[in-house]
């Protein structure tokens, strides 16, 4: 993703905070550095696309002031790879993480092609 080393550095800082506070009050018992490690990692995993749809991720829609806010469907965001709260993590879009929520059928239906389409290219159907 494109990001200078000082936003990345703050990104990072700023979602482990945030999941690591979440997690201790699901029950989840480990640090701020082990989830900074385990971001880390993610991120890099992610190589800047979202791993459901393949697509690219806009990681300037992280700043306000470069984007206008923080809305943007393409939007990296974190969410865990396992139910429980422990610091194992993966790095996908907005559009991802909504579309395990509330979206518009016609929206939904177009994200599932999407992936269904990445995953033909990658060679899993």
């Amino acid at each position: 993703m494109e990001l200078s080393g000082e936003q990345y550095r703050r990104v990072l800082n700023r979602e482990a905070v945030a999941v690591t506070k979440r997690d201790q009050k699901r029950g989840g018992s480990y640090r701020v550095k082990e989830a900074l490690d385990a971001l880390h990692l993610a991120f890099h995993r992610s190589d800047g696309r979202d791993p459901y749809d393949g697509l690219p991720m806009n990681a300037r829609s992280l700043f306000p002031s470069a984007s206008g806010g923080m809305s943007s469907l393409r939007c990296p965001a974190v969410g865990h790879r396992q139910q429980s709260p422990v610091a194992d993590f993966e790095v996908l879009s907005q559009q991802t993480r909504q579309a395990k929520g509330a979206m518009t059928g016609e929206d939904y239906l177009t994200h599932c092609q999407a992936v269904v389409d990445h995953a033909k290219q990658m060679g899993r159907v």
